[in-house]
């Protein structure tokens, strides 16, 4: 993963260390998703060929420590290769982007 993608979830190297020393930890469930066709810049410009799949989704995190708990929701943009792309296995999708910056994220 990028450091500008870990980073966009808030964290970085000056935090890890307090939060692990809070036996801190995050979950996340997914709100809502819209993918392809439903996402005005997907429709704009198309994925290059079929089986590639971009979604927004929705997140509603749960940053949880000995010392706090913060909840929040977060988009995120995913990138899936699925059948019938030549470079998907044949049987499954497999995630081949993630991005969690706000100028990466699609709506």
């Amino acid at each position: 993963m990028f450091v500008q993608e870990f980073e966009a979830t808030g964290i970085n190297a000056g935090t890890y260390q307090y939060l692990a020393g809070q036996q801190a930890y995050r979950s996340a469930t997914v709100e809502s998703m819209m993918c392809d066709g439903e996402l005005a810049k997907v429709r704009e410009r198309p994925a290059p060929w079929a089986g590639l799949h971009v979604c927004t989704v929705s997140l509603r995190v749960l940053d949880q420590s000995i010392s706090a708990r913060n909840t929040y929701t977060a988009p995120v943009s995913v990138m899936v290769n699925c059948p019938p792309a030549d470079s998907a296995p044949a049987d499954h999708c497999v995630m081949v982007g993630f991005y969690a910056a706000p100028n990466r994220v699609l709506y």
